[in-house]
């Protein structure tokens, strides 16, 4: 028997229980194609269980399986730790390790590793049913093989049991392949020489399971919805199987496609929200990008699906080349000023491999990140200091931020124990497994016992620390271990009533995280100097003096009191960056506080409280749809 492991690791994430989207369709579709095969037996690593293992955690479960066969799906968020987790599995001798997914491409040096077996370029059901049958097939170790024919007839993997719609509460539909249009940054289209339309009746079909188990969302992952050449057939159908709208769909088309008729059918259908990609109004940038927009056009189409409530996203791409900074503020301004700026979404250019403008860097001058996402850094036209001009600008002019901090969530105790000193670690259950999501320091622990810890940490973790941790070196030490066993897992650090400012610059010097993070380069302008976006530090005190506030900190003050603070109370302390409530007050009377005030307050505040099912309440009050409910009430579990 040969057993297969299949997984897809998430997008980093700084707040723990927080959704990833980290959906493995791909690898549903595998298992799909391999069935009738005898002789193996395929396995998806759960999204629940794989997106909050820190590396180390995650390394003994796959080694647990006991695998023949790892297949990875990589993008540019998991790449490196795709390849972290393949050498620590080659190291025990055994497993065959598969790499696919739009980061397998030709020109992509990162993929070359001595630690992957076989590269799959592009579709992967036809080459992967070969592998399991065929042990002649590996000695190629790169495979290519189209499998429209495959993909035009298969039903969901959702109706056969090999997705989980709940934790995300969402269906990802995969309704065609391929896309008719090549700009120049994307490789979406993996250069099919045409496009694949899913059969109808196994789209409506998949619809109707759907509606069934009352699957609040469903993205159909077209890149251009409008290129499917029976859109008008298929929207009737859906529309027949959604009368009461019950099901929102989501989606991706070209606003200049979208005419009265179209309009009325999208609506009809249920769909209230669309991403459309604009990514410039500068003549020259959409030349080179091989992306002619008719603008007149564009805004009919906006404007026909806001009549009818449904939402278009707009992107938008800083850095292109034959655009500049006042042409980047020019596009900003055409978006707000025909009122599309209900949701706007800003993206730096990521020079991806396989795109044309990766092939054409020299000559357009791209000068870019060589670790994932591969973030331009300069063009002949937008300097580094550009960049931050740019975001500054959209955020001033858009009356929004493009890179919050994460969420606060510094809940600590279990219960009413009010003691910081007799607190222990916070631990939650991933599927079965139990796992540290809270490290407390409120005394010096040995280390051994840390790198025991290390071994079961979550993604992401937090180290707690009081006052009482001071010897020298000692959390340098911590953190050494806990980074050592876990490089690419982001972290936070919270200090609780610190004797002295705590020194960051010396504890990050000691950390043994591999950088560039993925997340040194996602938010690389979250502030105005780049460097470290993966481990955030914290200050908690009852001390309002404002003390601690450069690039990945923030203090928070720590109510105490018997009572619960009034609007007044956080207004007066709105110059520091979050309170943490750990009132004596009853449970329910901290309940109530929290309807009462709830999202509104939220707005305004950065709130956490101190006691974990306090916490978990505030978060899904606050952020419902933001928030897996099975993980974050897991506290203790």
């Amino acid at each position: 028997m040969t057993r297969v492991l299949l997984l897809q690791l998430p997008i980093p994430r700084q707040n723990f229980g927080r959704r990833t989207g980290n959906i493995p369709l791909g690898a549903a579709c595998l298992k799909q194609a391999a069935r009738g095969l005898g002789g193996v037996e395929v396995e998806i690593l759960p999204e629940s269980l794989v997106s909050y293992l820190g590396d180390a955690a995650l390394l003994a479960l796959i080694r647990e399986t006991s695998p023949d066969v790892v297949g990875f799906s990589v993008f540019s968020w998991n790449i490196e730790r795709s390849l972290f987790l393949a050498e620590g599995l080659k190291a025990a001798g055994r497993p065959r390790i598969v790499f696919g997914g739009p980061e397998v491409t030709p020109d992509n040096p990162l993929v070359r590793s001595p630690h992957v077996d076989l590269l799959v370029y592009g579709e992967g059901e036809r080459v992967f049913r070969r592998l399991l049958s065929d042990p002649g097939a590996w000695a190629q170790r790169q495979a290519a093989e189209a499998a429209a024919d495959i993909f035009r007839s298969a039903r969901s993997p959702y109706l056969d049991g090999l997705l989980e719609p709940d934790v995300e509460r969402l269906m990802l539909l995969e309704t065609q392949r391929g896309c008719p249009y090549r700009c120049g940054f994307c490789f979406y289209n993996k250069s099919r020489k045409g496009l694949s339309a899913a059969a109808p009746a196994n789209v409506l079909q998949a619809v109707a399971w759907a509606a069934e188990r009352r699957i609040g969302e469903v993205y159909l992952l077209d890149p251009c919805l409008n290129s499917r050449p029976d859109l008008a057939h298929l929207l009737a159908g859906l529309a027949r199987l959604n009368p009461q709208k019950a099901i929102r769909f989501l989606s991706e088309i070209r606003a200049e496609a979208i005419d009265e008729r179209l309009a009325d059918l999208l609506a009809a259908a249920g769909f209230n929200w669309f991403e459309i990609g604009l990514q410039s109004t500068n003549p020259r940038a959409l030349r080179i990008m091989n992306r002619p927009t008719r603008l007149d056009r564009f805004l009919k189409g906006a404007a026909r699906l806001k009549q009818r409530g449904i939402t278009p996203s707009i992107d938008l791409i800083i850095g292109l080349p034959g655009d500049d900074l006042g042409g980047f503020m020019r596009s900003v301004d055409f978006v707000a000023d025909h009122g599309l700026i209900d949701d706007v979404q800003i993206f730096p250019l990521s020079v991806l491999p396989g795109t044309r403008f990766r092939r054409r860097r020299r000559e357009l001058g791209l000068h870019f990140e060589p670790h994932p996402p591969y973030t331009v850094t300069a063009t002949p036209a937008f300097g580094p200091e550009d960049f931050l001009l740019a975001y500054d600008y959209a955020e001033t002019r858009l009356d929004t931020v493009f890179f919050p901090l994460p969420d606060l969530d510094l809940c600590w105790r279990q219960g009413a124990g009010r003691d910081f000193r007799k607190a222990t670690d916070l631990w939650v259950r991933l599927g079965g497994r139990p796992c540290v999501a809270k490290l407390v320091l409120n005394r010096e622990r040995p280390l051994a016992e840390i790198c025991r810890l290390a071994k079961r940490l979550s993604q992401p973790y937090q180290v707690l620390i009081g006052p009482r941790v001071q010897a020298p070196g000692y959390i340098e030490a911590v953190l050494g271990v806990t980074t050592a066993e876990n490089p690419f897992t982001p972290f936070e650090v919270a200090f609780f009533e610190p004797a002295d400012i705590p020194p960051t610059a010396r504890l990050l010097a000691a950390l043994n995280l591999r950088r560039p993070h993925f997340l040194d380069g996602d938010l690389r302008f979250l502030f105005p100097q780049p460097g470290n976006r993966a481990v955030l530090f914290t200050l908690v005190s009852a001390d309002r003096r404002p003390r601690f506030g450069r690039q990945m900190q923030r203090q928070v003050f720590w109510w105490r009191g018997p009572r619960l603070p009034s609007p007044k109370d956080l207004s007066d302390l709105s110059d520091l960056d979050g309170v943490l409530i750990d009132s004596a007050a009853p449970q329910r009377a901290v309940r109530a506080w929290q309807d009462e005030h709830g999202p509104a307050a939220a707005e305004e505040f950065n709130i956490s409280f101190a006691e974990a099912q306090l916490q978990a309440r505030w978060l899904l009050r606050i952020s419902p749809d933001e928030y897996v409910e099975s993980v974050v009430n897991g506290w203790g579990a």
